[in-house]
């Protein structure tokens, strides 16, 4: 398997890219297919010290579960980690690091403290949470209040009449379900005017199985209700990716 893309460069050793596989020259710098950089400010640590082996591996993160598998052509070993939570840190990564150097024999004074690097990743991933709510609080506006609450309650599809939301009124609350389906069903909370949030705590969306990473800042967890000329409650729109284009659901 030859190099076809450099990255995480600079780095003095070979670290390329290839129809799903890194490859790392030890000693080295792995996780850019994972988690764990956007959870390290200070950088990936450099593994394999006083070693010179070659590693081939591939990552996965998706709601609920972690990944890692490590190739040592030398020893003709393979390693691979699969976690059934999303944790967090990517833990899948760091038992994989970990592995190598048990494999590779890096000498003992040159191991990595990889439960350092977890303990830190971890401290980095708690500021979402707060950090989300921060950026929610400045963007409020005061002083408003939402319709009555049945005014939002219906079905909205989006243009291809593939996707829907059903939102429902339970009691004195509004939920929105993805789909219709009641495991996918959140609180909507009145943030100003015809806009809600569904932002759950992270333990709670991680428990339901939902992706919670850096990547979903305050916009992602807004859900904004448009109106007709009459007045009417007749849309719905969400914003899943900020780089993309708000997704527009007509009510049936």
């Amino acid at each position: 398997m030859s190099a076809k893309i450099p990255f995480d460069q600079p780095s003095q050793h070979e670290v390329s890219y290839a129809f799903g596989w890194g490859r790392v020259q030890l000693p080295g710098r792995f996780g850019q297919i994972g988690l764990n950089p956007a959870l390290l400010p200070q950088g990936m640590p450099t593994i394999g010290r006083g070693t010179s082996s070659l590693v081939l591996f591939h990552q996965g993160s998706l709601p609920g579960l972690l990944t890692f598998v490590g190739l040592l052509p030398e020893t003709e070993t393979v390693i691979v980690v699969l976690t059934n939570s999303l944790a967090l840190n990517d833990a899948a990564d760091w038992i994989g690091q970990l592995i190598i150097e048990e494999i590779v024999n890096v000498p003992s004074e040159l191991r990595t403290d990889f439960i350092g690097l977890a303990e830190a990743a971890v401290t980095e991933n708690l500021k979402w949470y707060p950090r989300v709510l921060d950026e929610l609080e400045k963007g409020r506006k005061a002083g408003t209040s939402p319709r009555p609450l049945t005014e939002y309650v219906g079905t909205y599809w989006d243009d291809l009449h593939m996707f829907k939301v059903e939102v429902k009124l339970i009691g004195d609350k509004l939920y929105w379900l993805m789909q219709g389906l009641e495991t996918e069903r959140f609180e909507l909370s009145h943030y100003h005017d015809d806009t809600f949030t569904w932002l759950r705590p992270r333990d709670e969306l991680a428990s339901r199985g939902r992706w919670v990473g850096n990547d979903q800042g305050a916009t992602f967890w807004k859900v904004e209700f448009g109106v007709s000329e009459s007045a009417k409650v007749n849309k719905l729109i969400w914003v899943p990716d900020p780089e993309l284009s708000p997704i527009i659901y007509t009510k049936s």
